[in-house]
């Protein structure tokens, strides 16, 4: 889906108060700025990219850099600039356990499987965790040339920040999912401590069935009483929604965050749609 949303408020002579989101997701580029004096959302632009993945002599720096220099707005010198690296499956070890001398370690598996031996870490201090996962050193050098004082992160970092902020406090349990292209994430809290994360590869609604039942399974949850908060690549209209909801008694699509303000112009836009992107805003 393509969205250019832009509010009459934004004003490029101010841009030194706002914020930069981006997602480099599989198929396009998503970025959104918000006021951060008023936390205002301010404009939202989903570039498809001219390639898709798979396809012949695709290549992702190559997209990027044609969306850089078309898109004058990314040129803008912004207060902030957050972006979440592309879809990779990463490793959460307790901050009681990181070792910082040991990152390659916990991605000895994935090595073998030809991912990059360049290992960023996320630290997330309200849930006592690091992320960790593998990058690509040239488009890392990429999104450094065009943005200098960026901050980058894995998409399960944001992501499991919005999880927490967004809970329902009336439950002991709250059940999340978030579907990328080619992951879904899942992650459980117990008030606000998280209980449980995993990702995992789907390619049909029965594996994202499997791995959600058994999730309630592994922690006595009962379908029929535990909600499932969904959010990310996801519409009712889907066969993945359709098998879930034959299943789980209450299926709820995440909402515009709570601690973000936005216009009517956003209407068009499902609130679960980008639940990562706008839970940028969390990131330290």
């Amino acid at each position: 889906m393509s969205y250019d949303i832009l509010e009459s408020d934004f004003n490029k002579k101010l841009s030194t108060a706002y914020q930069l989101s981006i997602l480099i997701g599989m198929d396009s580029l998503v970025y959104f700025a918000f006021d951060t004096n008023n936390n205002n959302a301010l404009l939202l632009r989903a570039i498809p990219y001219v390639q898709m993945p798979g396809t012949e002599g695709f290549s992702l720096t190559d997209e990027l850099k044609k969306i850089f220099a078309r898109e004058d707005l990314l040129s803008y010198l912004f207060r902030r600039v957050k972006i979440t690296m592309p879809d990779v499956q990463p490793v959460l070890v307790p901050a009681r356990l990181y070792n910082e001398y040991e990152k390659t370690t916990y991605f000895t598996e994935l090595m073998s499987q030809g991912h990059s031996d360049s290992i960023q870490n996320d630290e997330v201090e309200e849930l006592a965790l690091q992320i960790l996962y593998p990058t690509d050193p040239t488009l890392m050098a990429l999104l450094k040339k065009q943005f200098p004082t960026a901050k980058f992160y894995n998409n399960a970092t944001p992501y499991l920040l919005g999880c927490r902020k967004t809970i329902d406090e009336e439950r002991t349990h709250n059940l999340f999912v978030h579907f990328t292209k080619k992951n879904i994430y899942i992650s459980l809290f117990d008030k606000k401590n998280l209980q449980f994360s995993n990702s995992f590869k789907y390619q049909t609604a029965g594996d994202v069935l499997y791995y959600v039942l058994l999730t309630y399974s592994q922690h006595s949850l009962d379908p029929t009483q535990q909600p499932l908060n969904i959010s990310g690549q996801l519409l009712e209209n889907a066969e993945v929604y359709k098998t879930l909801f034959r299943y789980i008694g209450e299926i709820r699509f995440v909402p515009f965050p709570n601690f973000l303000n936005f216009s009517r112009k956003f209407n068009e836009v499902p609130p679960h749609f980008y639940f990562d992107l706008f839970s940028l805003a969390l990131c330290k």
